[in-house]
């Protein structure tokens, strides 16, 4: 059996030429809208777009900084009961948005634009599309230090699950959050290939979990909410297009 050095090694030479063919897709994809102009912008936009959200973000610093690990001692979750993804969803009166990796994964979705480019998504919150050619670290950020969705999406890319909530949602339900993030979940381990931040879309959800290509949203935040987010968080790790290993990267 290869070492844990030898798997994150394979794992960071198939990044690298993994980057190397979207650099070239990407080249020919300028080429091509130079040649089309306008033409081919209007088709870019009808083709993704359904809701209109700004990747701006609202984080001054690009792609942000996680915070150190937060302090959750004495904060009690429910314990797991409901390992079915499914009917845990339905218990906690979330909705999943699950797009067809036939529409996610095209290449047109995966392509690189410039930081700072305002791009349209599908899905409110972001689960796939053009992005920032850096992706968001793991961890969690502060409401004021949130990266823009085009670092957010990237990190979707990369595999990563990332679990946010609204600005509206109360601190003791933040804390609540922040306590699940620090758990382990079946094979990964605490705050593992995982984002935790306030939402910057204005999603219509108290509280969210994000994947490439998959939404698990939840209206009202309830005990239930956290075997949802746990089911979501096992089934859709490190099953992104790009799956690099994992540990932060």
């Amino acid at each position: 059996m290869a070492s844990r050095k030898h798997q994150k090694e394979e794992a960071r030479q198939r990044r690298m030429a993994e980057e190397q063919a979207r650099r070239e897709r990407d080249r020919r994809q300028r080429r091509l809208q130079t040649g089309l102009g306008g033409l081919v912008a209007v088709i870019v936009v009808a083709a993704v777009a359904v809701t209109v959200i700004s990747s701006s973000g609202n984080s001054k610093t690009g792609t942000g900084t996680p915070v150190t690990v937060a302090d959750t001692k004495g904060i009690t979750l429910p314990g797991a009961k409901n390992s079915n993804l499914t009917s845990a969803a339905k218990a906690a009166g979330c909705v999943a948005i699950d797009t067809p990796d036939s529409v996610a994964r095209t290449d047109q979705n995966r392509t690189h634009v410039d930081p700072g480019t305002t791009v349209t998504y599908a899905t409110n919150p972001p689960t796939y599309g053009p992005h920032y050619p850096a992706p968001a670290s793991d961890g969690e950020y502060k409401p004021a230090n949130t990266p823009a969705s085009g670092y957010l999406v990237h990190a979707l890319e990369h595999s990563r699950i990332e679990y946010q909530y609204s600005s509206t949602l109360p601190a003791v339900d933040i804390k609540r959050l922040e306590a699940l993030f620090n758990e382990g979940d079946g094979q990964w381990t605490t705050r593992q290939m995982l984002l935790l931040f306030q939402n910057p879309t204005h999603m219509p959800y108290a509280v969210a979990a994000t994947a490439w290509g998959h939404v698990l949203g939840c209206k009202s935040f309830s005990p239930r909410v956290f075997d949802a987010l746990r089911d979501f968080r096992i089934a859709y790790t490190n099953q992104g297009p790009e799956q690099l290993g994992t540990g932060p990267e």
